[in-house]
């Protein structure tokens, strides 16, 4: 991934602007090497040279590995809202929105951040601080989707029964994304079972004033 801060051909950078590029950089490598490999398998030292970094610049910016890893999950979570944020105008209207509202957050539980969060619950008791951070992190992600639920489901949010339903998508995408990495499913079955999955979940969101009429 390209580093460049979007400076103006001819024009010097900043030392700002340089040091914003280095941070950048070491954030981005250590999201990487976590997914890829690990948080007990991560060092500064890989961190550093994946992303082209000198140590001493590594040290400067971010002392320590814990540091340097919760300071990358809070980057990728402001990337992954910015994300989800701005696709959400992009949704149509009618009936094919709560599908692909549901697409959405599904990719986002495939995605980097449920990867980096895993990978740092698989860290254990062991690390304090990681562990503390993997609390607000929970949280966070959680504060994340209940917020855009209002503009993911406008037409389904207020129905009584829609949290509850939303919640069971949501531990279902969990499961799913959480068999893919730890059981290797491939993608294609993953794939399928979410196109199933999906199916039954829309059963569930979609609004009930059909039936409630016939109640009445």
């Amino acid at each position: 991934m390209s580093t460049d801060v979007g400076s103006t051909p001819g024009r010097r950078r900043t030392q700002e602007e340089r040091s914003a590029t280095t941070r950048r950089a070491l954030l981005e490598a250590t999201i990487d090497c976590l997914v890829e490999e690990g948080y007990a398998n991560l060092t500064t030292t890989k961190v550093a040279a994946r992303a082209r970094v000198s140590r001493g610049a590594q040290v400067h910016h971010f002392p320590t590995k814990a540091t340097l890893v919760t300071e990358a999950v809070q980057y990728l979570i402001g990337q992954v809202s910015q994300s989800l944020f701005s696709e959400v105008g992009q949704l149509p209207a009618g009936q094919e929105r709560a599908g692909r509202a549901l697409d959405m957050l599904w990719q986002t539980f495939r995605g980097r951040l449920f990867q980096a969060a895993l990978q740092l619950s698989m860290a254990g008791p062991a690390d304090a601080e990681i562990e503390q951070k993997l609390t607000v992190l929970n949280q966070v992600t959680a504060d994340l989707i209940r917020g855009s639920v209002p503009l993911l489901f406008p037409e389904e949010a207020s129905h009584p029964d829609f949290e509850d339903a939303l919640y069971t998508a949501i531990n279902t995408m969990t499961g799913l994304a959480l068999s893919q990495r730890v059981a290797k499913v491939s993608d294609a079955e993953i794939d399928a079972r979410w196109r199933r999955t999906k199916a039954q979940l829309l059963k569930l969101i979609e609004p009930r004033e059909a039936s409630t009429g016939l109640s009445e």
